[in-house]
């Protein structure tokens, strides 16, 4: 029988592994919080021989055997090992001192100031030391100056503000060292050292600008992070070269300040022989070499023969790799491929459905008269678009639920007045398989249903309003063909035509869509149909007020007598001076509309230009509140400005 534990021991072992565990949850935050960066390589002499590379690194208290170089899968030796304090360089530093009233509470601001004037006080004697300060605005409070008595009185006048123009103050304190350039070259170590307690939140200026006041003057970024870090100084520190430093606690923040300004005064400078280039190298031009600094690894390539310091020129170098068929990650050829799957797994759906849909099919309904006897419609079986199973069960659904919801005769008026020879559910089906089509593959390109569904609704819309665009067309042809239409009515009723006959005859000789409306009427009328209904239902059908009223013309002549032939003489006559009327009004309107057109497009062609040139400053009337008023009064300054110009160049003919 195995013996009991006694309560005692259960209670001390619970106890120590309790410890324990949080002994581990507190270690583990705190190496988390202790791991340095990889070393950033901010500056490479390749003009000799021997490489020289300038390194912003954690620490500078490495030996030789620290650093590893590898290049070409080779090891090689560091020839020599030195900092830019033991070489003299010159120190120039900024600091960008975060102003918004996040800090206020606690007395932030106080600590931080208080730090920096006693890290600057450490700097190396003759350092140039200038001060930014982050608020609403970035603004230079001390330029670069060597006395540390003006950068004390700059921080003592720096209060609390309500913003915080972050990125300006970066791009801001990277052109001051421009402006205060000494010839010094890259022989110079320059740091902007910001401490800050969140997030940007007033700058003008996005990434790119700061980025570049920074990378054009070689100075590195160190960012000093009081509370939540700034997303956008986290991007800007990738971009350019430095690294981020948390404060963990209040008392933290002098020891996280004076280890910014320690690692942004110096420069740790490592020499090797660096390799020729073999036939191996990817670009025989740049280098490309691996350097390790207490495990931690940076991979850089520069070109041969030069000296830089852009960090842009230091990245690694990338590998493409060339293939016969590179042409397949073409974004054209993706396109095209995926219209084309999506087409071919449609086309294999439509030929299973064919062939297992099952009911009669339509060969069946065409032979059930020479097996069964049936009646078969034949106009209906040559008329069909469509000729399976699948689809025809498809355009009927359509078909009923436009009629269920009363909209089919709308349809089918435009698809008549369009002149299209299909059904109204065949072209409502085609519709929604267009419009469904594009949804299915603008969302396995772009993989946003937003996109997707707006560009099927504008893909439905620009299916019926091609339809619309039809119809209008057809019916401006046939009104522009009615004043010669009714001379040459005329003129057969002179010739001793009776009406009918004279409208047979101009039918033949006149061209479409006249011709065909004027030999339609004339079958309906041979079929019994009167033949003034007859041509009403042509002007209803167009919607052709002339027509309408022409034909109203006819009746009343019809039926109180008179000389027709000089009733459409003059009705031909006066179409014909109306025509020419408005035409002269449009001649004399075109500079205004042609105006408003102009005063339409130049608000968002410009703005979309500006938007390529700048996206940044076009940016901030969607990000802020301010500019969505100025873009919303804009918008509706501009819709009342159009309907007051097109009040004043509209004129009833």
């Amino acid at each position: 029988m195995r013996p009991r534990t006694k309560p005692g021991i259960r209670q001390s072992a619970t106890r120590i592994l309790l410890v324990a565990f949080l002994v581990l949850l507190v270690a583990v935050p705190a190496a988390a919080q202790t791991t340095t960066d990889p070393p950033t390589v901010i500056y490479v002499d390749a003009r000799e021989t021997e490489a020289h590379l300038g390194l912003l690194a954690e620490t500078y208290d490495v030996s030789a055997g620290d650093i590893k170089i590898e290049q070409s899968g080779r090891s090689l030796e560091v020839s020599d090992l030195t900092t830019a304090q033991r070489e003299s360089w010159p120190v120039e530093m900024v600091f960008v001192v975060d102003l918004d009233n996040r800090n206020a509470a606690d007395g932030g601001l106080t600590r931080a100031t208080s730090a920096i004037a006693t890290a600057a006080a450490s700097l190396p004697e003759g350092s140039r030391v200038g001060l930014v300060s982050a608020g609403r605005v970035a603004d230079v409070q001390v330029p670069l100056t060597t006395s540390r008595d003006r950068l004390d009185v700059g921080l003592s006048q720096l209060s609390i503000d309500k913003g915080s123009a972050l990125l300006d103050a970066a791009g801001t304190a990277g052109r001051m060292f421009d402006a205060a350039d000494s010839g010094l070259g890259r022989q110079v170590v320059r740091s902007v050292v910001v401490v800050t307690g969140g997030a940007d939140t007033t700058s003008v200026n996005g990434r790119e600008a700061a980025a570049s006041g920074l990378i054009q003057n070689s100075a590195q970024l160190l960012v000093v992070n009081l509370g939540t870090p700034s997303p956008e100084l986290a991007e800007l520190t990738g971009a350019v070269g430095g690294s981020s430093i948390a404060a963990s606690d209040d008392q933290d923040v002098a020891d996280s300040i004076q280890r910014a300004v320690s690692t942004g005064a110096d420069r740790l400078l490592v020499s090797f022989d660096q390799l020729e280039p073999t036939e191996d190298d990817a670009v025989a031009d740049r280098a490309s070499v691996k350097i390790s600094i207490a495990d931690q690894t940076r991979i850089l390539s520069y070109p041969r023969g030069m000296e830089t310091a852009n960090i842009l020129q230091l990245g690694p170098l990338t590998e493409v790799e060339t293939s016969r068929f590179a042409f397949l990650g073409n974004e054209i050829f993706l396109y095209v491929s995926v219209g084309l799957a999506f087409l071919g797994i449609s086309t294999g759906v439509w030929a299973l459905a064919s062939m297992f849909g099952g009911g009669e099919s339509q060969l069946d309904r065409v032979l059930a008269r020479y097996s069964e006897g049936k009646e078969v419609d034949e106009e209906e079986v040559r008329e069909m678009l469509v000729q399976t199973e699948l689809l025809q069960r498809a355009v009927d659904f359509t078909e009923g639920f436009a009629r269920r919801r009363g909209f089919l005769s709308r349809i089918e008026e435009l698809l008549e007045r369009a002149d299209l020879p299909i059904r109204p559910g065949e072209g409502m089906f085609f519709l929604i398989g267009i419009s469904v089509l594009v949804l299915g593959l603008i969302w396995s390109v772009t993989t946003s249903i937003l996109v997707a569904l707006l560009a099927a609704v504008a893909s439905g819309w620009g299916a019926y309003g091609a339809v619309v665009f039809l119809a209008h067309r057809r019916l401006k042809n046939f009104e522009s063909q009615l004043p010669d239409t009714l001379q040459l009515l005329a003129g057969t009723l002179r010739a001793g035509y009776s009406l009918p006959q004279g409208i047979d005859a101009v039918s033949n000789e006149i061209a479409d869509p006249m011709g065909e409306e004027l030999r339609r009427a004339v079958t309906e009328a041979q079929l019994g149909r009167e033949l003034e209904d007859a041509l009403a239902s042509v002007a209803e059908r167009l919607h052709s007020d002339d027509f309408s009223w022409t034909v109203m013309a006819i009746g009343i002549q019809r039926e109180v007598g008179g000389n027709l032939n000089e009733l459409l003489m003059t009705v031909a006559e006066t179409m014909v001076q109306r025509e020419r009327l408005k035409r002269e009004v449009a001649a004399l309107t075109a500079e205004g509309r042609v105006s408003a057109l102009i005063l339409s497009l130049l608000p968002p062609g410009l703005g979309t230009v500006l938007y390529v040139m700048n996206p940044d400053y076009v940016s901030l009337l969607f990000s802020r509140t301010l500019g969505m008023i100025m873009l919303g009064l804009a918008v509706v300054s501009g819709v009342i400005g159009l309907l007051w110009m097109k009040k004043v160049i509209t004129i009833d003919a």
